[in-house]
């Protein structure tokens, strides 16, 4: 996979299945990986394994039936650093 540092990456659904798998390989790959789902203890599992290979990446809750937090998730994923995220360290 290509180098990705210095890219942020939104994995819609990666709180389990192909998403995480996809959001782990995007940390490798160097890319700020935004993990996205509605479970918090979950996304919270996905950002520690990101982390624990040397990746960077924060959760970002929402569901995606609802307008409303769809709009809130595409606010967030578009600010340098997402709300609830941490400041870039």
């Amino acid at each position: 996979m290509e180098k990705l540092s210095g890219k942020t990456a939104l994995v819609t659904g990666s709180t389990d299945g192909v998403g995480r798998l996809v959001a782990r390989k995007l940390g490798q790959a160097g890319a700020r990986v935004l993990v996205h789902g509605r479970d918090a203890e979950r996304g919270a599992r996905v950002v520690a394994d990101i982390e624990t290979s040397g990746g960077a990446a924060d959760f970002l809750a929402a569901d995606l039936s609802a307008l409303a937090e769809v709009r809130s998730l595409a606010d967030a994923a578009s600010a340098p650093y997402p709300a609830g995220a941490r400041d870039g360290s």
